[in-house]
């Protein structure tokens, strides 16, 4: 198998995944494909959500076309009814209570305004190994974000993230930074996350930095990238006025991205941009969530694309270069994570 660069299908199961919006689930039950699994979310009386397999073990019927009854739904076919945990609790016409029938039912966690859900072994549902999006909720930082759904393998959207040199030439009206290439890359393994971080020196900001931090003279511009399997990325970006300019300006900017496999070849990416200046400034978070919402349309345009491309030569190799390094530190810590998971499992 070939992790290094490109699509591939295994997923790591014994992980959470970013499921929902916490505003998207509510009473009304809902179906949304996680891991080429359906699955339907709903919240119980109490309000804590619930996240179950979206086939009811009968006729396979969707439970998101059924509705609650209390904590449990009720399959709108033949009104097979499930607890929260997916145990079968009721079926109409059958007085003895079922035993050993249900559906699968998954860890959830709600968290910084997100449904995460644990799509392996229950047992070892770990919160610890939810990443640290805490950005999200921090009255010290403020944005917006939304949801986009990719026609692509959710590796080449991750791969997308990790090496931001395709900015120059995808992103040339907003986070395009024409010296990109010619900086250096550091690439380092900490406790199972890959950081790529570039420093550039004396350049000239790219459009959207330089009207979110006003920038009219040279800037030093730091990214630093956070790979955490399975497929989270933050991308924290400080573009601070250049040590000879004249000007004393700084934009500190978090990018929070979750790419949820929703099938093979479909990815459900939710995303959030903060920030830590200008809090009370409504227009600077519409513009800066009107530019990278922009900006991600044209990574979803060449990803796509892309996707059509692997599709013809599913087996074939791409040919890395020096900027692909973090990619290819990501494809070799995620070959470890799954091999070991399966060795495990078999």
């Amino acid at each position: 198998m070939y992790f290094c660069l490109g699509v591939h299908f295994m997923y790591l199961n014994n992980a959470w995944y970013v499921g929902a919006w916490s505003s998207e689930v509510n009473r009304k039950p809902f179906q949304r494909f996680m891991l080429d699994k359906p699955l339907v979310f709903y919240r119980k009386e109490n309000g804590e959500p619930v996240a179950l397999d979206d086939r009811c073990c009968h006729r396979f019927a969707p439970l998101s076309a059924g509705w609650l009854d209390g904590d449990n739904i009720v399959c709108g076919y033949h009104g097979f009814t499930y607890a929260p945990s997916g145990t079968c609790v009721s079926i109409p016409g059958v007085e003895k209570k079922p035993k050993k029938i249900g559906v699968m039912g998954y860890p959830v966690i709600e968290k910084w305004g997100w449904i995460w859900v644990w799509m392996g072994n229950a047992e070892a549902a770990d919160e610890t190994k939810i990443p640290d999006f805490h950005y999200l909720q921090d009255p010290a930082w403020t944005g917006h974000g939304e949801t986009l759904n990719l026609k692509s393998n959710y590796n080449l959207v991750v791969e997308n993230l990790l090496d931001l040199t395709h900015a120059k030439y995808v992103h040339k009206t907003t986070l395009a930074t024409n010296d990109v290439t010619e900086f250096p890359l550091t690439i380092t393994e900490q406790e199972d996350t890959i950081i790529v971080e570039r420093m550039m020196r004396g350049i000239k900001a790219s459009p959207l930095f330089a009207h979110a931090g006003n920038f009219t003279e040279p800037v030093d511009h730091r990214q630093h990238i956070v790979f955490t399997p399975p497929c989270y990325i933050s991308i924290n970006t400080t573009v601070v006025s250049a040590a000879n300019s004249i000007e004393n300006k700084s934009a500190d900017i978090r990018i929070l991205n979750a790419l949820t496999p929703e099938t093979s070849t479909t990815t459900n990416y939710f995303w959030n941009l903060v920030r830590c200046f200008a809090l009370e400034d409504e227009d600077m978070t519409k513009f800066l969530y009107e530019g990278n919402k922009y900006a991600f349309s044209e990574d979803q345009e060449i990803i796509e694309k892309q996707q059509q491309m692997w599709n013809t030569v599913p087996n074939a190799k791409p040919i890395p270069f020096p900027h692909d390094k973090g990619i290819i530190q990501k494809g070799k810590l995620m070959e470890r994570l799954i091999s070991s998971e399966t060795f495990n499992y078999d």
